[in-house]
């Protein structure tokens, strides 16, 4: 793995010194394995900057084998990979009111009524501060993850109580450990590579991830046994690339790459729900037990997060501007 690396990371310096060379390598990376719908939304994005771009290839490299995502931010930010796209839960770090998106406001949203906030001006605040801190550019609307449910070996949940006491292990985002802690729950920070071997050692009773994840890993195979639709937030991926290799490009070869992007991103979007709700089948057909426990008992559960807003803000660092903001846009009972 040590050599797979360096020949990533010697690969990833030849886009920053090589130009015009047909060999020289934009490389992006996801920790996601092959068969996950974002790695494959990112593959059908090389390839047609790949159909366009004559000066440059560009590669993905999934599964985590140049870079972990909660890894990834800050090699982007140096320069050590070219491209990326890491989920929101792992930019809180970067940009505090990142985290609002987290907060108990947003439990149960759809993705018509998310998208309006990440696609509108709050969005834009959120690239801008991302831009200026990781000292990367943004390529454009952020692509879907779908809702994030609770998944579950040995102990069925049916209802929000049950977590009590659970071990869930969750990706990242402060927003999502203070919410499973709100909730009885013990919150296990795991980076997602990591997860089938904490589940073969039962080092967890669960995860908070979406089916589609739980599919892409066959997860039943490791002991998830049990799904709990709690539809707890939604998250994205945000799409990255270094400034450093960013300013080395033609101006043209920057407008194909953003343009490339804008014209894939909603068909992207799309393959995001698709893929959550056949995965939810397979699920089911691979004898994961489903658990929905409906519109009004997650609305209760969001009402009693809600009365710890203020303190899940404060702790994670959210601006009282950008909470007023999205709780507005969001609603409140």
């Amino acid at each position: 793995m040590k050599s797979v690396l360096r020949a990533l990371v010697i690969a990833c310096c030849m886009t920053l010194t090589v130009t015009g060379a047909r060999s020289a390598e934009i490389l992006i990376s996801t920790e996601n394995t092959a068969d996950h719908f974002q790695t494959i939304f990112l593959q059908k994005f090389a390839a047609t900057l790949n159909s366009e771009i004559s000066e440059h290839r560009f590669r993905v490299i999934h599964s985590a084998q140049a870079f972990k995502d909660r890894d990834v931010a800050e090699a982007l930010s140096t320069g050590r990979i070219a491209m990326a796209a890491p989920g929101i839960w792992h930019l809180g770090r970067f940009s505090a009111d990142l985290n609002a998106l987290l907060l108990p406001s947003f439990m149960g949203l759809g993705s018509a009524d998310v998208r309006k906030i990440v696609d509108g001006d709050f969005g834009t605040r959120l690239n801008q501060s991302l831009e200026k801190n990781l000292n990367v550019r943004v390529l454009g609307r952020w692509l879907d993850l779908g809702p994030a449910h609770i998944f579950t070996r040995n102990v069925a949940v049916n209802h929000f109580g049950d977590l009590r006491g659970l071990r869930i292990r969750y990706a990242g985002g402060e927003g999502n450990a203070l919410r499973l802690k709100a909730m009885g729950a013990i919150p296990v920070l795991i980076p997602w590579p990591n997860v089938p071997d904490a589940l073969d050692r039962k080092e967890i009773d669960g995860l908070l991830t979406t089916t589609s994840t739980v599919v892409s890993a066959a997860l039943w195979k490791h002991g998830i046994a049990h799904a709990f639709l709690s539809y707890s937030y939604y998250p994205f991926y945000v799409p990255l690339i270094s400034h450093d290799v960013w300013a080395r490009l033609k101006p043209a070869t920057r407008d194909i790459i953003l343009q490339v992007w804008e014209d894939m991103i909603d068909d992207g979007r799309k393959l995001a729900v698709t893929h959550q709700q056949a995965s939810l089948i397979t699920a089911a057909q691979n004898n994961i037990d489903i658990a929905d426990p409906g519109m009004a008992e997650r609305q209760k559960q969001r009402l009693v997060l809600l009365a710890h807003q203020g303190e899940l803000a404060a702790t994670a660092g959210i601006s009282q501007s950008a909470v007023r903001t999205l709780t507005q846009i969001a609603g409140q009972p």
